[in-house]
């Protein structure tokens, strides 16, 4: 595309000593804000370079001389110790750190382990009285003097994390050297008073700071390292790292019953994000978020008051300030940045609530290495093609939804070594910049109907489905599809039902999972309200194992609805009575090549209604299926993987389920490779080629007109509606 002279809304990361560097990208990459990174300082020289400066801290792991006078005030979490089984019957001896990081964390043997600990038979599932077992604070061990011979124990132990978690990150992936950081915790009273006093000083001395960027604010998402510095377990929207004694006497206090460890630990899964979220451990993060709001406030005051602006990054430290509850906008930030991989976590941020400053921080970051630890600004290393291959999939979510700005991080001394990179940038940036510029960030043209994603988190998870991060697959082909998306939890279908505005209602996931729902399909309220929404024209999208619940003779709760059963074993003994022969004329399958591959081959999924219409695998075998329920319509999918045949599958099985299959003459598309948007706010169009390869497609307008288009490889168009209409064809 032709070079545009748009300038800013671009953040760079500069580090000292490289002024020169940072004064040409300035220029190259139209540059209108400078930001430090983790383990970076600006020179005076490079203040003078940019209108806008952002400053990152991180309040508990600034004062690192006071986390040493109090090492008592490190954060804590629970961990489960490896499960030991008892060979004999008699005295059983467990080392609690044994398999984790003693870099990491430490025993707390501080607070009674009688009240906050829990030993636990796995065997049957019985808590140890604290009378049955004793600790040994010099051996680090447990011991069961009268343990039951061939049955499983482990110890829910509380621990000090003496190694902050982004800093240890940062140490192993970049070879830092020097000492490790601790992170200290707020809710101790003493902390909480010296951290706003710290800020308060270090406001001080940021006079030249316009933005003050919290990365983030106080408690991790959770990550627990092995002996050997390997990851043993990660997840991005856990509730772990904000767990203290303190924590625990509070909370019984405000919620009037004690959170027992075994609430915190769940059978060694530790609340995941996938699983089915139990009452006791909602409180839990009501009573943190309780917490974290109010002394979130206090911070961006301060900084309100010292004539600065707030940005949150939405990442590390982020637990407890979901953007996406309600009352984040009192908090009073400024603005919000995210890092960004794909689709999804861009309309993380775009699709915030709220007139703040919405910014992403792309990739790759200017480390050595990505977060799958492989080789980027290296001598083997391709930062181009690690930029493209994430660039393509934001690309699709950019035009339904536009953020303010973009930006990197990290080290720029790496990336100033790859010249074919910075200026792959610049050109996107520019697409970037033309994007917000030309739709003005107004909405695109979307389908009469909306979609609507139902799942046990709903509006407080929007945009957080990361089972199969980087890319969450059905969620990142919703990024970019040229609807309204909306997250809906089963509360909140209990309680208001269907909205009338909705056309579809996607549920997917792993059975007895968050994202499926599991239990939740055991109540009359849920399937009553689904079946008759459908029965009377609403649509049904499941993935994998909708409804999935074993009770009353079925595992999908709406087989019914889907015309589709699930064999796990129970129902062998039947004949499958329905064999239909695959309908290859669908409406769905229009676009479809030769082989459908959805990423299963086998699914123990059979046709279970007599008006079911296989479209891919065998009447036992069921990849694809398609039904009608009443006046509504349903469509099975036994897997899903993300590329251009899958997505164009998915797009047609949501027009067919909801009745608008008259949509694809409208602000459509043809070739698969290619995606377009109309604003109509704006009157203006623009058709993208999303492949490296030369396309050709034909897109319609408004009134279902054909125009035909060759795009160069990766190249946006753009046309004024006027333009576009002298594009049609004469009569």
């Amino acid at each position: 595309m032709k070079k545009s002279r748009l300038t800013g809304h671009f953040t760079l990361p500069a580090q000292k000593g490289m002024d020169r560097e940072v004064q040409m990208l300035c220029e190259k990459w139209s540059v209108d804000a400078i930001r430090d990174s983790d383990g970076t300082s600006l020179s005076p020289e490079i203040l003078k370079l940019a209108p806008d400066i952002y400053s990152t801290i991180c309040l508990i792991r600034a004062d690192q001389a006071w986390a040493k006078q109090h090492p008592d005030a490190c954060q804590q979490k629970f961990l489960m110790s490896f499960p030991v089984t008892a060979v004999q019957t008699g005295p059983l001896r467990i080392h609690l750190m044994k398999g984790y990081s003693s870099e990491q964390f430490r025993v707390d043997w501080i607070h009674e382990p009688g009240k906050y600990w829990d030993v636990v038979d796995r065997t049957t599932g019985d808590i140890l009285e604290s009378g049955q077992w004793t600790y040994e604070e010099q051996g680090g061990e447990v011991i069961i003097p009268v343990a039951r011979q061939w049955h499983v124990y482990t110890v829910n132990f509380l621990v000090y994390q003496i190694w902050e978690t982004t800093s240890m990150y940062n140490y192993i992936t970049n070879h830092w050297t020097g000492e490790h950081q601790m992170g200290v915790d707020p809710r101790q009273p003493e902390t909480g008073k010296h951290l706003l006093n710290y800020l308060d000083d270090w406001l001080k001395a940021h006079p030249h700071t316009d933005y003050v960027r919290f990365t983030s604010m106080f408690y991790q998402f959770p990550l627990i390292k092995g002996e050997k510095r390997e990851t043993l377990y990660l997840d991005w929207s856990g509730y772990l790292d904000a767990m203290s004694a303190l924590a625990l006497d509070q909370f019984e206090t405000g919620f009037g019953y004690r959170l027992r460890s075994e609430d915190i630990i769940d059978q060694g899964y530790y609340n995941a994000t996938y699983r089915i979220p139990k009452k006791p451990f909602l409180d839990w993060m009501t009573f943190t978020q309780e917490f974290v709001r109010p002394y979130t406030k206090k911070c961006v005051n301060r900084v309100h008051e010292a004539g600065k602006k707030a940005i949150l990054f939405f990442c590390d430290h982020w637990i407890g300030t979901e953007p996406y509850l309600d009352g984040f906008g009192k908090l009073g930030f400024d603005g919000i940045v995210g890092p960004c991989l794909s689709g999804v976590e861009w309309r993380r941020i775009s699709d915030v609530p709220g007139n703040l400053v919405k910014e992403v921080r792309l990739y790759p970051y200017f480390f050595e290495v990505n977060l799958q630890e492989e080789p980027v600004f290296r001598d083997e290393g391709d930062p181009v093609r690690e930029c493209k291959k994430w660039w393509k999939g934001i690309r699709r979510a950019m035009l339904r939804r536009c953020v303010d700005r973009i930006g990197f991080g990290g080290y720029l001394e790496l990336a100033c070594k790859y010249p074919a990179f910075l200026d792959y940038v610049a050109v996107l940036a520019d697409e970037f910049r033309t994007v917000l510029h030309r739709t003005k960030k107004t909405k695109p043209h979307t389908l009469p109907k909306k979609t609507v994603v139902l799942d046990c988190w709903g509006k407080m998870r929007s945009w957080m489905h990361n089972d199969n991060w980087p890319q969450g697959h059905v969620p990142e082909f919703l990024s970019g599809f040229n609807a309204d998306v909306e997250f809906l939890n089963f509360d909140d279908l209990r309680r208001n039902g269907i909205p009338e505005d909705i056309g579809v209602i996607i549920n997917w996931g792993n059975a007895e999972s968050a994202w499926s729902g599991g239990h939740h399909w055991r109540d009359p309220k849920i399937v009553e309200t689904v079946r008759n929404w459908v029965f009377k024209g609403g649509g049904f999208i499941g993935v994998g194992d909708p409804s999935a619940h074993e009770f009353q003779g079925r595992f999908f709760q709406l087989s019914d609805v889907l015309g589709v059963e699930k064999e796990t074993g129970n129902t062998l003994a039947w004949t499958k009575r329905f064999n239909p022969e695959p309908n290859r004329r669908h409406f769905i399958l229009a676009d479809a090549g030769d082989e459908i591959d959805l990423g299963v081959r086998t699914s123990s999924v059979y046709v279970s209604s007599p008006g079911t219409e296989l479209l891919a695998g065998s009447g036992t075998e069921v990849i694809l299926a398609a039904n009608t329920y009443g006046r509504g319509r349903s469509v099975y999918f036994a897997g899903y993987l993300h590329h251009p045949f899958n997505m164009r599958l998915l797009h047609r099985a949501l027009l067919w389920a909801s009745g608008q299959e008259k949509e694809m003459k409208r602000w459509f598309s043809s070739n698969m490779h290619t995606d377009c948007a109309f604003y109509p706010d704006v009157d203006e169009f623009v058709v993208m080629n999303n492949s490296e390869q030369e396309q050709d497609t034909t897109v319609y307008d408004q009134e279902g007109n054909a125009i035909r288009f060759s795009l160069e490889p990766m190249e946006m168009k753009w046309l004024t509606r006027t333009e576009l209409q002298q594009l049609r064809p004469k009569q």
